[in-house]
This record gives structure tokens, C-alpha cells and sequence, in this order.
């Protein structure tokens, strides 16, 4: 049984990237914010738990776009909170000031 969830969080920074994004890496994102969504994300694509903060994954959408996203099983629910290049989604100091803000 597929496991249904809402984007609760993070439109703005969707917003954000999607301002200097063309429009066929848009659609790619959008893409993969469905099938997260829609529970088929992890039969898709590469996903990876972030071992310094748990609840958090990197969806690696393609080799130079990834999406940073912290999941809420309890309210059926994902945050979005980063959407990017790997090197600046993945790095020690976004993590921290991430859960930080939490």
C-alpha cells in the first residue's frame, strides 16, 4: 500500500530555484515532488537518509539536481528544503542551520 503525502513546507524555496531554473529541469523537479507525493519517489530514484539528521533524505533527481526533503510520517507529510546542485544541498553547515530552524 502506497503511502500518500503533502508538500506542507517549502514552497518558497521551490520558488526560489524555479526563478533562474529552465524549464525543462522544472518539470523534472516537479516530476519528482509527485512521485514523492504519490509514494512511487523510492521505487524512482536514488534516495538517501542523511545520517546527521535522520528524518531528513536527498532524492537525487539527476547527477546535478538533487532535492533535500525532511519527511513527517506522522502528518502524512514532507517539507521541502532544498532543491539544487548536490555539493551545496549536502553540505554540513545547511544540515545545521536546517534543523536548527526546526
Amino acid at each position: 500500500m502506497a503511502v500518500r503525502l503533502r508538500l506542507d513546507s517549502g514552497h518558497e524555496v521551490l520558488e526560489e530555484w524555479a526563478e533562474s531554473a529552465c524549464q525543462a529541469e522544472r518539470n523534472i523537479i516537479y516530476e519528482a515532488l509527485f512521485a514523492i507525493a504519490d509514494g512511487s519517489a523510492f521505487m524512482i530514484y536514488d534516495i538517501f537518509g542523511d545520517d546527521r539528521v535522520p528524518p531528513h533524505f536527498i532524492i537525487f533527481v539527476k547527477n546535478d539536481l538533487v532535492l533535500r526533503i525532511l519527511l513527517r510520517r506522522s502528518d502524512s507529510a514532507f517539507d521541502l528544503l532544498y532543491v539544487g546542485v548536490p555539493e551545496s544541498g549536502t553540505k554540513d553547515e545547511n544540515v545545521h542551520q536546517e534543523s536548527d530552524a526546526q
